[in-house]
């Protein structure tokens, strides 16, 4: 939640927005064939959207730990080979 020393902390449907739109963006030859390369640009555009605005320790973790629960749902790709 939004405090004073979190004011950033404001997540709306706009950051979901961007990240659908720089996928869709996203020159789709190199994803054509490679559902990997897919997973790891929704990592990765998540990564930019939400993990960037976290500034303390215990936020990043907990965020750490939603995407690995989300990533769970991609079960030909662990985790770590997604974020790799």
């Amino acid at each position: 939640m939004p405090t004073a020393r979190k004011f950033h902390y404001q997540f709306n449907l706009r950051d979901f927005t961007k990240i659908i739109q720089n996928m869709l963006l996203a020159d789709p030859s190199p994803y054509a064939r490679n559902p990997l390369a897919l997973v790891r640009l929704w990592a990765h555009e998540c990564n930019r959207v939400y993990l960037d605005r976290l500034i303390l320790k215990e936020d990043v973790d907990k965020y750490n730990e939603f995407m690995g629960n989300a990533m769970k749902e991609f079960s030909d790709f662990k985790p770590d080979v997604i974020l790799a």
